[in-house]
């Protein structure tokens, strides 16, 4: 978050239920942060994994071959760890979706 606190700063505002304003303050609290502080950690927090998960993996040629071998169970011993991530990954969100 501290990455952002010397940028210039625009307003946003919401509306929400008292309920929730009350959990999101008590928890605030709960962390000595301020509800602004802790909403704006959680809400950047969770767009950048919606874009992180949305976001076209775009691989070399031959990544893109040690990928597909992967995914089709293939053993290669020379496939890098992040595309057995990537294969990992996509797997496991194939199969809970």
């Amino acid at each position: 978050m501290s990455q952002y606190t010397t940028e210039q700063s625009t307003r946003m505002d919401m509306r929400v239920p008292q309920p929730v304003r009350d959990i999101i303050d008590r928890a605030a609290a709960m962390q000595g942060r301020t509800r602004t502080d802790f909403v704006l950690e959680a809400a950047l927090e969770k767009a950048e994994q919606i874009i992180e998960r949305q976001t076209i993996i775009r691989l070399a040629l031959q990544d893109q071959e040690l990928l597909v071998k992967a995914l089709t169970r293939d053993r290669v011993e020379d496939t890098p760890q992040y595309v057995k991530d990537i294969a990992q990954e996509y797997t496991a969100r194939v199969i809970s979706e």
